[in-house]
This record gives C-alpha cells, structure tokens and sequence, in this order.
C-alpha cells in the first residue's frame, strides 16, 4: 500500500512511499525511518538508504522542510553537494547524485560505516600512533580542498570519519567557500564550529585556507590530549579563550606526547597565520617528516629527555630447553646495552630475585622467557619500585618473534622490548635535562660558511666544511640545520676518500639525529636521502627528497637530486622541471644547468637544451668572475662547453682546474669526465687512474656515469671497472 500526501508548497515535506510499516521511499531511495537513522543537524537529516535504481547503499542527507524556507540554507546545501563532487580523493566521502524531489532538496553520498572522531574522543584519547595516522589522512584530504581553491571552514572531530579498515574521511562540506567567492565570513557571522576554530574565523575575518590548518591542529591536540585545547563554560568564554591564543602546551596535559607531534601542533595553532604551515599540502608534508621522525625513534622521543633509574631482573625459565639460560642472560645484556646508547636511562643488571635497597623511585623490569625455537616469547612486568619497596605495577608487555637463527631471534626480541620500554617509560620516567649553554647564532655563521664552502666542490673545501659543522653542533648541539649539513658533508667524504662506508653510516646517524630534533627539517631529509641514494636505496632516498621538498619547496638541493634520480631511471618528463626548479632556487650552481642539458638532450629537446647550456656558461662564467675557488663551478662549465662542442674551451677550463688542484681526487674525475666527452679517451682514462689514486671512490661512477660511455671499450677502463 502506498500513501501520498496532497499537493504541498516547497516548505512541506517531499511525499514519502511506506511499502512497509517500516520502510518508506524518498525519491528513489528506500530506508526506515528510525533504523536507518545515521545522525541529524539543525538543517538536515542522513539515513541509510538503498538507491532502488543502482541497488547500492547510500547515506542520504535530506534537507529539513522548514530549512527549504531559507534561501541561504539552500545555496548552502547545494553548494555543499557541488564542492563535495569536485573533491575525488581517498579521504573525503564522495558525492554520488545531488537532486530535488517535490522541492525538497537531498544528497545522495557514499555510506561510510564507522564512527566519527568525536564519539571515540568521548571515551579516550588517542596514542600518538592513531593521531598521527588519522592526521595524515586529514591533512591529505585538506590538500585536495585547498588545491581546488577551497576552504572547508568546519574541521571538527564530528565531521572526521574513522572506517574499520583504518581510513579516514572527512565530512561535510556544508559551509565550504571558494577563495574566489566574495563576502567568505557572510558578513561577519559566526559560521562552523567555535570549539576548533582559528582566531581570525571567530573575528569574522576574511579567511584562507591557514585558517583550515588552525582547526587541524585543534582536532589533534584534541585527540593527543584528550582535552579541548580552547574549554570554555559558555560561547563568549570559548570566543575569548581563541582570541587570547593561549592553550596550554599538549605536554603540560599529557607528558608522554612526543615532542615532535606537540611542535607540529603548536605551529598550526599559531595565533599569526603567518607563522602556521601555509596550506593543507605543507602541514601534510610537516606531519609526515614526523611519522618519520618517530618511525626513527620508536615514537618515544618526548619533549622531555627520557631518563630514570631501572632494574633489569633475571628472567624466568618456562622450560629447561638447552641453552635458554644462555639466551637470557644475552638478552639482558643485549637490551642494556641498547638502552644505554639510546636514552639516559640508569641501568643495573640484578643476579637475584631481591631487589636492592635504594633510596629513590626506580622501575624494575621482570619476565619470563619460553623458548620454543625457532621462536621465542617474552612476557614483561614494568613495575615501579618506591621508596618503602613496595612494587607499584605499570604494564604488562608480551613480545614475540621467531628466527631459526639463535643470534637473529636474540637481536628481534631485544629490538622490540627496547621500543616497547622506552614507550613505557617515556610515559613515566621524565626529568627536563639540564640547561646548557647554547650559541645559537654562532653556530649558524659556522653553517653558512660550511655550506659555502663545501659546495665548492675539492677535499680541501669538504674538510674545511666538516670542521665547521663540527665548530656549529660544539657551539649548539640541538640545531638540526648542524646535524643535516654533517651528514652531507660525510656523504661527499665517502665519495671522496676510498668509499668507507663507515661515513654513509655516520652520515645516516647524523642525519636521523636532526630529524629528532627537528622533524620538519628540509635539509635533513635531503641529506638521508643522500646518504641513502649513494648506498643503493633508491626508493627510499626518493621519499626522502619528496618529503623535503613538501616541506620545503625552496629546498634547492633536494630538487637537484630528485631530479637526477628520475634522470636515471629514465624519466625525463618528470626530472626536467626539478631540475629547473633547482636552477631557479640556486643559480650559481652549475651543476644543475649540466643535468638539465642532458636531460633535455634526451628528450629529444634540443632547443631548451641549447638554451640551457647557454645559460649555463654565461652563468658558470659570471660565477668564477666572483668566486675563482669555485672549483665545481669551472668543471661543470668546463662539461657544458664540451657537450657544445666547444672542445678547446672545455679542455682549457679543465686544465685550469687542474693547475688550481692538481692532487685532489674531485677535480682529476671531472676533468677525466671533460676529457671522454671531447674524446681524449687515453687522456681521461690515465686522469680516472689519478682521481682513483687520490682516493676518489670510482666505483660510484664508472657503471652509471654517462659521459664515460666513450670508454667502456677501452681496456684502460675495463680494468678499472674490475676494480
């Protein structure tokens, strides 16, 4: 049976067809009322409901009849639907029909079954991991909107969708705007959700999309602390608490965030949107450099220096298999170790079961290890031991690996109890580490002066600026720009003494030492994927580029190496525009204008070739005019003249080199590198010999290095290709 109303103005409810005592029909749609009922706003109505023409489920958002009233509610509701089916990306719900039926209006979107943000911020706050990986998918779905040209304007838990599978998807574009639209702030008005917005939003001020960014970091302070970072009794109080800008660091309300999640916070809720992440994509970039960051670290390193006094007891035996006692003394003095090198944590290893007599708080650390090979489990106790020696219990943790190798599982086990303690303890065992005196712009003098120099390209130069990066980490240990320029500078070391490969680890050490002081740090991601790259983990170094240059998009260097990444692989579409980018970042660096030519070269684009490598003389020419001693300056102009054919030039330019450096290992493989391009083959063969005597490490460049291929035929090289 089916029931129709009577003909209605536009202000009444559409018809609705029962089919059953349950079910009724809006359009083409089908749902129950009240068991299909998903939520409900001041404006509009969602079920979940069955499209009978395409037979799949929708959720439906169904304007209320009242609203319909309200021309600006329409447009309102219109608007959202035409915003909404713009943006087709992984972490926003997706518009499938937007309509009327008799005058009142509904969107039909994807159905998402999980539960928003702030039902499950209701009963706990997150761990770092979740609000970092909810973050990501936020700020990924926010990059969208602001490439589009939009603002979303009511970023809140509410409208954040969490799926069971782990996706997140953002809601409710209701109030978005375009930044072409005029009148953004509707005069003044108050539009979204006051607890999450930014400062210039409750002001009624004209908006862009740092004012999104705003409400991102409000929603993870949120989920990291549990508290709402602006708490007010009432409207006006929540008002007035935004505009003083003032909430309390996330680490005064929960100590264990790390620090780099609570540095990433505080700069989206900056009060100035000149100083927050400038839009959706930048603060995605920021936030993963911090994913990063904690992946490095076990996601332990807080804004307080992890430290305390621990007991490390003897484990207990499950069985009397042969060689377990063996195992679990290794495993103890295996996890010390590790704890020792990581943390300023205060160790002991106890023989007996009784815990000594101590003065302080200290924790103790008891288990149990099965050995069942190949696998093995350990089942810990986290206990804290107070002065009266009575066990307070913490945690309960259980690890489990399996290696048919005894060394392999020892070292799993060790690992993974390593990160699960420092998790642990990082949420109990804190001190503020002594101040010390830093010299902050003191070191920075010794920074620009390192990267000056070592950009110039010898072994004198590289030494030169290894010690004063050493002089800028003595003077401030905790500036990252120190760290991440070490690590490039020992990179260029293992090039250009012997390939030690002891310098690609310290390299990576230090460069992982910066992301740890800085996960937002450009140069840092750089220089590990330098020291990546040079190790053969190409993939990996290209992330790293990726993630430096979202960060920061000035990053001239990471542009430079990215860019001849994919020049090897053979993409030359996407390497020229990088390696433009780096021209125009730094366009004293010849180098770059030597890449670009040989990229487009192989394009076929001879013309942006030729003109490149014009631009590139002219400028290596003006370069020496003003810095002689810039010796990676004259070889690349010494290359550029040699692809034009200008062969007498390049052989000059690179003699010049030589008389400047005759002994250094940089200048006799580049000038080996003119040479083979002129076809001097026994000319640059016999100055491959002397770089290599000199200590450069050929083996990096002999089977990729293309202007080498004139020589591949020559025994000369052949033999030095054998090593």
């Amino acid at each position: 049976m089916s029931m129709h109303s009577a003909p209605v103005r536009r202000a009444a409810r559409a018809p609705l067809h029962f089919r059953s005592p349950l079910s009724m029909r809006f359009s083409h749609f089908e749902f129950d009322p009240q068991a299909d009922r998903l939520g409900e706003g001041p404006q509009s109505e969602v079920f979940r409901a069955t499209d009978t023409q395409l037979g799949r489920v929708v959720a439906l958002k169904v304007l209320r009849p009242n609203v319909e009233i309200d021309p600006e509610s329409s447009r309102r509701f219109e608007r959202e639907a035409k915003h909404t089916s713009l943006l087709q990306h992984p972490n926003i719900a997706t518009i499938y029909e937007y309509g009327q039926d008799h005058g009142t209006s509904y969107i039909a979107m994807e159905f998402l079954d999980g539960r928003t943000l702030d039902k499950v911020l209701k009963q706990r706050a997150l761990s770092t991991d979740e609000c970092v990986r909810i973050g990501l998918q936020v700020a990924a779905g926010l990059s969208l909107v602001h490439s589009k040209g939009l603002i979303h304007r009511d970023l809140k838990p509410g409208n954040v969708m969490l799926l069971e599978n782990g996706q997140v998807k953002l809601l409710d574009f209701g109030i978005a705007r375009s930044m072409r639209e005029s009148n953004i702030t509707q005069s003044g008005l108050l539009v979204g959700t006051v607890l999450y917005m930014s400062p210039e939003q409750v002001r009624g001020d004209e908006l862009d999309v740092r004012s999104d960014v705003f409400a991102l970091g409000s929603v993870l302070y949120h989920a990291a602390t549990g508290t709402l970072p602006f708490p007010g009794r009432s409207f006006p109080e929540v008002c007035m608490a935004i505009l003083d800008g003032n909430p309390k660091r996330p680490t005064l309300v929960r100590p264990s965030i790390p620090r780099a999640l609570e540095d990433f916070i505080q700069k989206c809720m900056s009060r100035d949107p000149q100083q927050r992440y400038a839009s959706g994509s930048a603060a995605h970039g920021a936030l993963l450099a911090v994913s990063e960051s904690l992946r490095l670290t076990g996601g332990v390193e807080s804004a307080v220096t992890l430290r305390g006094a621990v007991f490390l007891m003897p484990l207990a035996l499950v069985n009397s298999r042969e060689g377990a006692r063996l195992l679990a003394s290794g495993l103890r003095r295996d996890l010390k170790s590790t704890l020792e090198r990581g943390t300023a944590l205060e160790l002991t290893l106890v023989e007996s079961e009784t815990l000594p007599a101590t003065e302080k708080d200290v924790f103790a650390l008891r288990g149990s290890l099965d050995w069942q090979p190949p696998s093995g489990t350990l089942e810990w106790v986290l206990t804290r031991v107070e002065e009266s020696g009575k066990e307070v219990e913490l945690a309960r943790e259980r690890v489990e690996h399996a290696d048919a190798d005894e060394w392999g599982l020892q070292a799993q086990l060790v690992g993974a109890t390593a990160r699960m303690l420092k998790k642990r303890l990082g949420e109990h065992a804190y001190k503020m580490p002594a101040e010390q005196k830093r010299e902050p712009a003191r070191a920075r003098t010794h920074i620009l002066y390192a990267h000056d120099v070592m950009m110039r390209g010898t072994s004198r130069h590289l030494l030169a600026a290894i010690s004063s990066f050493r002089r800028a980490i003595e003077a401030d240990d905790s500036l990252a720009l120190a760290h991440a320029g070490m690590a490039e500078a020992l990179v260029r070391k293992f090039l250009y003494f012997d390939g030690d490969r002891t310098f690609l680890e310290e390299a990576q050490k230090s460069a992982r030492r910066a992301l740890v002081l800085q996960p937002e740090c450009a140069e840092a991601h750089t220089s590990l994927g330098f020291a990546l790259a040079v190790a053969g983990g190409h993939t990996a170094a290209q992330r790293e580029y990726r993630i430096s240059i979202q960060i920061d998009n000035k990053e001239w260097f990471a542009h430079r190496l990215l860019g001849a990444e994919l020049a090897r692989e053979g993409n030359f579409k996407a390497a020229s525009p990088l390696l433009r980018r780096a021209i125009g970042l730094r366009p004293t660096n010849i180098g770059s204008y030597d890449h670009l030519y040989c990229v487009l070269k192989a394009s076929d684009r001879y013309e942006e070739a030729l003109e490149i490598a014009e631009r590139g003389i002219a400028a290596g020419r003006e370069r020496l005019r003003n810095v002689d001693d810039d010796q990676d300056a004259r070889v690349h102009l010494a290359l550029l003249l040699a692809r034009m054919g200008l062969a007498d030039d390049a052989r000059s330019t690179a003699q010049r080199a030589r008389e400047l450096y005759p002994k250094d290992g940089f200048t006799l493989f580049h000038a080996a590198c003119v040479h083979a391009v002129v076809g001097d083959s026994e000319v640059a063969i016999g100055l491959l010999r002397d770089a290599q005597a000199r200590g450069y490490f050929l083996q990096s460049e002999l089977q990729r290095n293309g202007d080498l291929d004139g020589l591949r035929g020559e025994e000369g090289f052949q033999a030095l290709a054998r090593g």
